[in-house]
């Protein structure tokens, strides 16, 4: 005879909505000696951040050379974020903070780009000579800090945290002394932009003898979107007793 379990919210207790309880109704329910139990099908929402204070991967830093390069702070807030959030958090620091110039066309123009570079598997930065005088045909927003005596590139700056494993840049100045002329870096290492990549179901009332911790019932893989509902559904039972 077999019983199905289902846990749903109803059962979530504890913090960050990571552990699920089950009440058996003392008396009305026996598990006879050598049970066992697999998993059915799950479906959870991915929810699980890539960048938060527990990874220490918020922070970074950028130069901008106007009539002084000032160096601007950013941190992202906790969230999940790709490469090219990570580069609209950039374009609208800029824009809150003046940095950019207006094109005859109206569109903004940025002095620093981060994009994924798929042909190589990496991250590219760009940093465009911010110019001396407004060009032909553009304009400046209000706010505006200024030129630069010389023409000249912001750097970007990789700090000591875990920032740039998410970017795939070791921590370091890029480019390490600004240039007249633009400047484009491919990541140096291999980016990682999703810290979770499986979730493990443990499960108190499991006795599982080839893993470690023995109370491991089975592990599902991340195959969705961040936001989307995970659907996992094994190919086949593996029972555990």
């Amino acid at each position: 005879m077999s019983f199905s379990l289902v846990l749903n919210s109803s059962n979530v207790v504890g913090n960050n909505n990571i552990t699920f309880q089950y009440k058996f109704i003392n008396g009305n329910f026996r598990i006879p000696e050598g049970s066992e139990i697999t998993i059915s099908n799950i479906v959870i929402p991915y929810s699980f951040y890539n960048v938060a204070s527990y990874y220490n991967n918020q922070s970074f830093s950028f130069t901008f050379p106007n009539t002084a390069t000032n160096t601007y702070n950013l941190t992202l807030p906790a969230g999940f974020y790709a490469v090219t959030d990570i580069n609209a958090y950039i374009q609208q620091y800029c824009i809150t903070n003046s940095l950019y110039l207006i094109d005859g066309s109206g569109n903004n123009v940025y002095y620093i780009n981060l994009s994924y570079n798929t042909n190589f598997y990496k991250i590219q930065l760009l940093c465009f000579a911010v110019p001396t005088a407004l060009p032909s045909g553009y304009s400046a927003p209000a706010g505006w800090a200024g030129y630069p005596v010389a023409a000249t590139t912001p750097t970007f700056t990789v700090l000591d945290n875990n920032f740039g494993n998410l970017i795939g840049f070791i921590a370091d100045t890029y480019p390490a002394v600004a240039q007249a002329t633009s400047y484009s870096v491919l990541s140096t290492i291999t980016p990682v932009g999703t810290i979770v990549n499986s979730l493990i179901i443990r499960c108190t009332i499991v006795d599982n003898p080839v893993s470690q911790p023995s109370d491991i019932l089975d592990s599902m893989p991340i195959t969705g979107s961040f936001g989307t509902n995970l659907t996992y559904s094994p190919s086949y039972e593996k029972w555990v007793k």
